[in-house]
């Protein structure tokens, strides 16, 4: 709750403050600070996380409230005295930065008794905001709901639209033809509909003669008249299609149903989504002549004698957004067509039909010539009010119901209507003409004297009522914020999944409402008791329409109005839109009776099942959830069946091999051409068992040349153990120094240890580490491998004993200092220093020479312009590197941790993001990883005077999160967002070259790889949860594709870069390179020696075949 009151000293004093603080942070747009609090991941005294929408800052700085509490005011500071401080070092005003004045400064506000009555007032607010109106009290204005039939009496400033509207359905009497209203959303189509044409119909509008005559004077020549009883009421019925439109319309025209159940039992299937076939191939579309027999037929039955019908379609864009079936909006648009069609022997049409529709929705509509047709000949559009009109949509209801208006209050109004829409003003509306407003803004302008009308005094709505309710733009959103705080944690949660499942999100078009049943929401839901709770907080808030079988959103206005809810909806729209398709998909296959060829295969599921990965099964529905799961378990069966179908052809090989002698000829053959097809059909996927494959046919056929060819080119193939734990993203792996435990850090918020003294059989140690309140970015051991450092998206390090890595215990309490996501830490070679990075643009220096007793070395280290993502000690210590968003690497000199200095100015070519960075063993080279889908080397040789060694290494297609070197310095590491690692050669940095193929076989993208100590393991982590092992050869030979010489002892193999070495294997555990490599033009193909051994012939890229004398 917020302190609410007017003006007073404390109050005044804190808003100044403020305000004063916000122009020296450079006046940051309110929703970027709302957000960059969200990120700080801070948590209030019962642990709920803390967050502050833009509205609530706005109203802090304005004096309109005070924060009631400390934390959340706390949080906004940490995100603007940062940014003062970047632009003035010095505080303009004293103590402007210190958070212990800031405390005081709002002690003294919350205190002023001012603002106790203000809070008690807040109370009263809220209580009239959910309350119904009094008994006696009669509110005329309607907030986010739509104006109805039955609220004709107070429905303003609209007559002259309706009188429009009368006249168009006039003019349809002798040609037929549909009549569409088109506004925006919001401009009030459903209240004109509702509460300015159904009245006017029923009063018998239509009936009357344009020059004040009536048309039922003309007797039975008034036949092509609408009415033919002059002033006699006209039958009307109204629907909205909703997703089965068909089924809605024979609802409200029985004599309809079977026309279009004979025309279903066609057998047409449905047309691609936004493609119109005609409707002669479609035999699911009834007939024309058959529809208006049936809308006559009905008519007779239902309508006054002489009266034609009139059907009201209201919020036809469902047609589009709600309805699936692309046949079954066809059949719609033409069973309407035909119902308001003059038959061919001169019959007038049966009835008269109005849509109402979305302006946004008008290009989709000129896909149905039908509707183009209306669009081009009977159409109207609804516009914004006039100034008048808009006056008397103000004062008109108050009037009705006996309420006064202030003086001045339908002035202020009215301006500020004009200045305002519903997504605020813009750099457009200071150009507007006086008057001229967003014609979608009316409903906000309902919902703002419906506020007014609960705070009314005496009979009469006043400024200080208009106020106090938050104006035009402000209204709306005080009342959802008001119904959003009075909800414990976990009915928000099911609040949240309940509004945005009312919303449908389209791939070309605004966010629009959908209707669900009570019903279905509770079953479909993980905590059907909050989101019943919730549910009826929304109703008494207005903000949710519930009648006895529906629950929709009460108005679009909503959808923008409610920037808590614009949130929800725009930060991750991609990710709504998957969650949305993932809902639909999992009614779908529960009301199929789960039908597992529904499930998701393949891509779709590695998309959606990373989404609810990342987002958490909270915000999925109960179905979307189970779907989900099954598809998961189909797929883990696939994997199970595909590899035991392996494992069974690997042991028919094994067989094969033992049982040679007794059917070796029949078998070999079949068995050999099986395990090659399946060595290729896994390449891709997973080269660790593709290359045993090619081993299996190795040895069931050593002679095969072939198969030796295959085996050659997995020489340096690394092989690949799964470690299976981690139920989030894994983004850092690090040995220990003896290398025997690995520790791995993870989006789940923990970090696991696990026992690789034996590479090929890892094992979990112990349970996973846990204490951090988000995800962890980084889990390193010290140069002596007794301490592990953690550090997280909580801002805070923490350092744990693992002297015995089975029962590693937390030393001392967690590091604070960082203000934000810490993304890398790293130990100084002596073990005394730990360097940490974050998203508050510094690197921090920690003294952690006795882990029980850390502290903060000096002042952080700034130079960077953004976060820092990056940390490296070179090997003797003194110099420290340092990436981030800022494409830059900056260098300091660490001799002294107390006081560090930058060396030589900022590392620059990267053109993204500076991932990772690392020193090569000796120190003279470091490697940088980036955004930019490249690695750099830079000469360290001079650190003062760092240069960039030859062209950035390329070949990745997405970001290298990670670079690593291994133990000796000749091979580095590079893993990447595009799911694979490379390995590059880099003996002579000057002349790098990749060493094989890339390490493929991970689903998600990899962020984290480490060396072992000895050098013969790579560790990778990656966004599908695993870490792998990979096993590195020890041979130095690189090559993808090779020969023999006739005599065995000499193998050419030609690498990747297309250079040719010979090597002598006679003893093949130790081959040894023979001279220098060549490189012949043009690439290489295939190699083969002369049978003599002394020539070598290469077949190269272009087929051309070029020999080589290696005698």
């Amino acid at each position: 709750m917020e302190t609410l009151g007017s003006d007073s000293g404390a109050r005044t004093a804190f808003a100044e403050r403020l305000a004063l603080l916000y122009k020296e942070a450079g006046n940051p747009p309110l929703k970027r600070v709302s957000e960059a609090v969200v990120r700080l991941q801070r948590v209030d005294e019962r642990g709920r996380p803390v967050r502050v929408s833009a509205q609530r800052i706005s109203d802090w700085r304005r004096a309109r409230n005070v924060p009631a509490q400390f934390t959340a005011l706390a949080a906004v500071l940490h995100v603007l005295i940062p940014e003062a401080r970047r632009a003035r070092p010095t505080p303009v005003s004293p103590g402007l930065y210190d958070l212990g004045q800031w405390q005081r400064l709002w002690e003294a506000a919350v205190a002023d008794p001012v603002g106790e009555r203000g809070a008690a007032a807040t109370e009263q607010e809220r209580s009239a905001a959910e309350a119904s109106p009094a008994p006696g009290g009669v509110c005329p204005y309607r907030g986010l709901a739509s104006y109805r039939r039955e609220d004709a009496r107070w429905f303003f400033g609209r007559e002259r639209s309706t009188e429009a509207l009368v006249a168009q359905l006039r003019g349809v009497a002798e040609t037929g033809g549909l009549v569409m209203l088109v506004g925006a959303s919001g401009a009030g189509k459903s209240s004109l509909l509702n509460a300015g044409l159904v009245p006017a119909l029923r009063d018998g509008a239509l009936g009357e003669d344009p020059d004040g005559g009536d048309r039922g004077d003309r007797g039975d020549s008034g036949s092509s008249d609408i009415s033919g009883d002059g002033g006699r009421a006209t039958e009307v019925v109204q629907l909205v299609p909703g997703g089965d439109p068909l089924a809605e319309l024979t609802r409200c025209i029985p004599d309809l149903a079977p026309v279009v159940s004979a025309a279903r039992g066609g057998t047409g299937g449905p047309a691609a989504e936004g493609r119109v076939a005609p409707a002669t191939v479609d035999p699911r579309v009834p007939r024309g002549p058959d529809v208006r027999a049936a809308v006559a037929a009905w008519a007779r039955r239902e309508a006054p004698a002489g009266a034609r019908p009139v059907v009201i379609v209201d919020q036809f864009e469902e047609t589009f957004t709600l309805c699936p079936d692309e046949a079954e909006r066809r059949a719609f648009v033409e069973v309407l067509h035909a119902a308001c069609s003059p038959g061919g022997d001169g019959e007038p049409a049966p009835a008269v039909v109005v849509l109402g529709i979305r302006a946004d929705f008008y290009e989709r509509c000129l896909r149905y010539p039908e509707l183009a047709d209306a669009l081009q000949h009977r159409h109207m559009v609804l516009g914004p009010l006039t100034t008048a009109e808009l006056r008397e949509a103000v004062t008109g209801p108050a009037k009705a119901v006996g309420l006064e208006l202030e003086p001045g209050l339908a002035e202020l109004i009215v301006r500020e209507v004009s200045a305002d829409g519903p997504r605020g003003g813009g750099p457009s509306h200071a150009f507007r003409a006086v008057g001229e407003h967003d014609a979608g803004v009316l409903p906000l302008l309902s919902h703002a004297l419906l506020a007014t009308w609960q705070r009314r005094k005496a009979g009469r709505l006043t400024l200080a009522g208009y106020r106090a309710a938050g104006g035009i733009q402000g209204a709306v959103a005080a009342t959802a914020e008001r119904a959003w705080s009075g909800l414990d944690p976990a009915a928000r949660t099911a609040a949240r999944l309940l509004l945005l499942r009312l919303v449908r999100l389209g791939e070309d078009t605004q966010a629009t409402r959908r209707r669900g049943t009570r019903r279905q929401l509770a079953d479909e839901s993980t905590d059907p008791g909050k989101t019943e709770e919730s549910l009826e907080a929304l109703v008494r808030a207005r903000l949710v329409t519930l009648d006895a079988e529906t629950v929709e959103i009460t108005h679009e206005a909503l959808l923008h109005a409610w920037p808590r809810l614009r949130d929800w909806i725009d930060d991750d729209r991609q990710g709504n839109l998957l969650r949305q398709r993932l809902e639909e998909d999992g009614r779908a296959w529960e009301e199929s009776g789960r039908d597992t060829s529904l499930l998701y295969r393949g891509s779709r599921l590695e998309q959606a099942h990373g989404w609810a990965r990342s987002a958490g099964d909270t915000f999925l529905t109960r179905s979307a959830v189970e779907f989900l799961a099954a598809s998961v378990r189909l797929r883990r069966r696939i994997i199970w069946i595909s590899r035991s179908a392996v494992a069974a052809l690997v042991v028919l090989a094994v067989l094969a091999v033992g049982a040679a002698v007794v059917a070796w000829k029949q078998r070999d053959e079949a068995v050999f051409q099986q395990v090659l097809a399946q060595a290729d059909r896994v390449q891709d996927t997973d080269p660790s068992l593709s290359a045993q494959l090619d081993l299996v046919a190795h040895r069931l056929r050593p002679d095969d040349k072939g198969a030796n060819s295959r085996l050659i080119s997995i020489v340096n193939a690394p092989l690949a153990t799964p470690l299976a734990g981690h139920t989030g993203a894994v983004y850092l792996t690090t040995f220990s120094p003896d290398g025997r435990t690995l520790a791995t850090a993870s989006y789940d918020r923990t970090v696991r240890l696990w026992n690789v003294a034996d590479p090929k059989r890892p094992k979990p140690l112990g349970k996973a580490l846990t204490g951090h309140t988000s995800w962890v970015s980084s889990a390193v051991f010290s140069p002596d491998g007794r301490t592990l450092a953690s550090a997280a998206d909580d801002g805070t390090i923490r350092l744990w004993d693992v002297t015995d890595p089975g029962r590693p215990k937390p030393f001392a309490r967690p590091l604070t200092g960082h203000d934000g996501t810490i993304y890398l830490i790293a130990f100084s070679p002596d073990g005394r220093t730990l360097a940490s990075v974050g998203d508050d643009h510094t690197v921090r220096l920690w003294d952690v020479a006795d882990p029980k007793r850390p502290e903060a070395l000096g002042k952080p280290l700034t130079g960077h312009k953004a976060a820092v993502r990056s940390v490296a000690f070179s090997p003797d210590g003194r110099t420290l590197a340092a990436g981030g968003d800022d494409g830059t690497i900056r260098l300091w000199d660490v001799t002294e941790p107390r006081r560090p200095e930058p060396v030589g100015e900022p590392l620059t070519g990267h053109t993204d993001t500076v991932h990772s960075v690392a020193f090569s063993p000796d120190g003279h080279t470091l490697a940088s990883g980036s955004a930019d889908d490249t690695v750099r080397l830079w000469n360290m040789a001079d650190r003062r005077r760092p240069a960039p060694i030859g062209a950035p290494l390329t070949g990745h297609t997405g970001a290298v999160w990670s670079v690593a070197f291994s133990p000796d310095g000749d091979m580095l590491a590079a893993a990447s967002a595009d799911s694979t690692a490379s390995l590059w050669k880099v003996s002579d940095p000057a002349y790098p070259s990749q060493v094989g193929g890339p390490l493929a076989g991970s689903s998600g993208e990899m962020y984290a790889l480490g060396f072992s100590p000895d050098g013969r393991t790579l560790a990778t982590g990656t966004g599908d949860n695993k870490v792998r092992l990979w096993s590195l050869p020890t041979a130095d030979m690189i090559g993808r594709t090779g020969a023999f010489r006739p005599d065995g002892r000499v193998l050419a193999t030609a690498a990747l870069d297309g250079r040719v070495r010979l090597w002598d294997v006679r003893k093949p555990g130790r081959p040894v390179p023979m001279g220098e490599p060549f490189l012949p033009k043009g690439g290489v193909r295939s190699l083969e020696f002369s049978t003599d051994g002394r020539t070598l012939a290469v077949v190269t890229g272009d087929r051309a075949v070029q020999l080589w004398n290696v005698g």
